[in-house]
């Protein structure tokens, strides 16, 4: 063979392996970018159900599981993402997703170093309107599927 057959033979081995490199070093994104995608998809849709407020409980879900199983991690993140959310669907005046917000983060993070957040989830709690009455009883809104 002559030496620019080598040569080129030798740059396509060499791409060929960067390429396939390249596709096992992509990592999945993070799941707190997961989640924030899925909360800019569900402000976005301005909506207070449907498949994008579903899609941001599973992300929220995920990104709790994955940063709860983490020793030692402290889960600030994670907790004021609820207080953000809730906010964010108060303002959106979708009552029922801020109210489950801000239940999920007093239910999950009793420790003490999140008792300003929660006392902040409880006053903004008690700023939403009452609940609509319904036939048979109240129904808790509460994010699908519980880690």
């Amino acid at each position: 063979m002559s030496g620019t057959t080598l040569s080129v033979l030798g740059a396509a081995a060499a791409a060929a392996c960067l390429f396939a490199l390249g596709g096992c070093a992509q990592v999945s994104q993070a799941p707190d970018s997961d989640y924030r995608q899925a909360l800019e998809k569900a402000l976005t849709a301005g909506r207070c159900d449907g498949s994008a407020v579903r899609e941001l409980w599973s992300a929220y879900g995920r990104w709790y599981g994955v940063a709860s199983s983490i020793a030692g991690h402290p889960m600030t993140d994670e907790a004021a993402a609820l207080l953000r959310q809730g906010d964010r669907f108060r303002i959106l005046n979708c009552p029922e997703v801020a109210r489950a917000s801000y239940q999920t983060l007093i239910r999950r993070f009793p420790e003490d170093g999140f008792a300003p957040m929660r006392e902040a989830a409880r006053a903004s709690l008690r700023s939403l309107p009452a609940p609509p009455p319904i036939a048979g009883g109240p129904v808790p809104v509460r994010p699908p599927a519980e880690i």
